[in-house]
């Protein structure tokens, strides 16, 4: 599927769960062997936390306000953003946790670039809890929804594709599906995820472009499923 350049588009009541960096490299038994040191001292100003993770396989730092994580270990990098605001923001968090591991840990190259966007639609949340999900949603995405009425109430559902991207070696895995919600309120939501990747050898330089183009497209990938119903209720904030 081909991308294209579009606004960028932001929401009031944003379904966005949460935005997820990751480079893989190499495996670096430098990063296991000691305490990362003097790469938690250059990213200390935005991550001041620090824990290894329940399966102490990873280091684990957070922001004071825990709305920003980075994991590292011997053979990954991640960034997560939670309660994302804006694309900006996140890349200086990325930019921050990728120059830390290439002065501190320095891989030969990148064996995969991911960003990962999860989102999940919740009708209560966007004052339209009375409407059904084909008002919501466009049906050539939702088709397991057809059998909704069929047999009674659907507690569940599960899609996943993977497909090409820009007629190159990128590739995006589409994960949808309807998914129960406990809290605050008891309901059904709809998960939209979107995971954009690609798999050879990079250079770091090369990260921030893969990134503008995964941004622009899960941007676009996400208005290709909502009505323009569903898209006024969020209240878009175009920039």
């Amino acid at each position: 599927m081909t991308t294209k350049k579009h606004s960028s588009v932001m929401y009031q009541k944003t379904p966005l769960l949460d935005v997820t960096f990751q480079v893989t490299f190499p495996q670096n038994l430098q990063i296991s062997s000691n305490p990362p040191v003097n790469f938690q001292g250059r990213i200390k100003n935005l991550f001041p936390n620090f824990s290894l993770t329940q399966d102490q396989s990873s280091y684990n730092f957070l922001s004071a306000d825990q709305r920003w994580q980075l994991l590292l270990n011997r053979g990954f990098l991640a960034v997560v953003a939670r309660q994302y605001e804006e694309w900006e923001a996140f890349q200086t968090h990325i930019n921050l946790a990728t120059a830390a591991v290439e002065i501190e840990y320095p891989p030969p190259y990148v064996s995969r670039i991911g960003l990962r966007f999860r989102n999940i639609i919740r009708r209560s949340v966007v004052g339209l809890t009375g409407k059904n999900w084909d008002q919501l949603l466009h049906n050539k995405w939702t088709g397991d929804l057809a059998w909704s009425g069929v047999a009674g109430a659907m507690k569940a559902t599960h899609s996943e594709v993977v497909m090409g991207l820009n007629g190159g070696d990128d590739l995006v895995c589409v994960r949808h599906g309807l998914v129960p919600i406990a809290q605050p309120t008891q309901e059904m939501g709809y998960l939209i995820d979107h995971d954009f990747f690609v798999n050879g050898q990079f250079a770091m330089t090369e990260i921030a472009g893969k990134l503008r183009e995964y941004h622009q497209a899960g941007q676009r990938f996400f208005k290709l499923w909502i009505t323009d119903m569903l898209h006024q209720a969020m209240k878009p904030q175009i920039s």
